[in-house]
């Protein structure tokens, strides 16, 4: 009997502290939201909020959506509290997701990214050894990054590059195996590449509307991409009046094409735009808050 009183007033004394911590969080919150400055937050900054844009669909293909604003009135309480009145610099954000995300859909072509910001991404694929390594040392010395889809049997005599590409920032992503979409092998490209990498593809790549590769990489809940703008020859000429913002890339590997690569790279900067990798473009999140 003893006991269980014992258990009782136990139990009594830890839903009085519960309760104390309950209405004390709620005195807070109510003291916060008559604050003046927690006033101002609400009615200034909301003006400042971003909704967020949802992906697009358009047929067959399908268009990045990009993160919308909201104020965290907590810490953008915090801070102002402490400074000592409303400042708009002190405001605190955090990301809110679009409703509708590429994330939804792995079964579209994606062939750009959503053109808010002025990035470009740059994409090479890589059956084999030729020029390789000339484009890893023209993208070091012009200080951008790249995205290399590489095919799988490249890759397991030549995981040396793989390992290499990723070190300066640049991005790899799985091509083919032996010029096929087996999926088996394909799969077995994508485990070879998050073990010499760390990194987990993303993304697949296709120079037109395929099938095959769409039907597998959706299947693995991969994106295929079809470049904006595909390089064969006279990259240079080829690019000069095409870029956009949000623009893919694609330039073939061969001799006069990588030995042109610089002006090509300094072209795009003159145009004031920034070379990414693709995972960069594609991504819905901000760069900044």
């Amino acid at each position: 009997m003893v006991l269980i009183k014992k258990v009782i007033e136990v139990i009594f004394v830890s839903l009085l502290v519960l309760f104390s911590f309950y209405y004390t969080e709620k005195a807070i919150v109510l003291l916060e939201s008559n604050d003046p400055i927690m006033k101002e937050i609400k009615d200034k900054g909301s003006g400042k909020e971003e909704e967020a844009i949802n992906a697009k669909v358009e047929g067959d293909y399908l268009i990045p959506g990009y993160n919308g604003l909201v104020i965290d009135l907590e810490e953008s309480f915090t801070k102002m509290k402490g400074y000592g009145s409303y400042n708009d610099a002190l405001l605190v954000f955090e990301e809110v997701e679009p409703n509708i995300s590429i994330d939804d859909y792995y079964d579209k072509y994606i062939s750009s990214g959503n053109g808010i910001s002025t990035n470009i991404a740059l994409v090479f694929a890589v059956d084999d050894s030729s020029y390789t390594s000339n484009v890893l040392n023209v993208l070091k010395d012009m200080g951008v990054v790249g995205t290399f889809f590489i095919d799988g049997k490249f890759t397991d005599s030549n995981t040396s590059f793989v390992s290499q590409a990723v070190v300066n920032g640049n991005e790899v992503e799985v091509l083919s195996y032996d010029k096929a979409y087996d999926e088996l092998l394909f799969k077995a490209s994508i485990d070879k590449i998050k073990t010499l990498t760390s990194t987990t593809p993303k993304y697949c790549y296709a120079t037109y509307d395929n099938e095959e590769v769409l039907n597998l990489c959706s299947k693995l809940s991969m994106h295929t991409i079809i470049p904006t703008l595909r390089l064969d020859s006279n990259i240079y000429s080829s690019a000069k009046g095409n870029l956009r913002s949000g623009s893919i890339i694609s330039v073939k590997l061969t001799e006069s094409n990588v030995s042109e690569l610089k002006v090509l790279i300094n072209y795009i900067k003159q145009r004031g735009f920034t070379l990414v990798t693709l995972d960069t473009l594609l991504n819905e999140a901000r760069s900044e808050k």
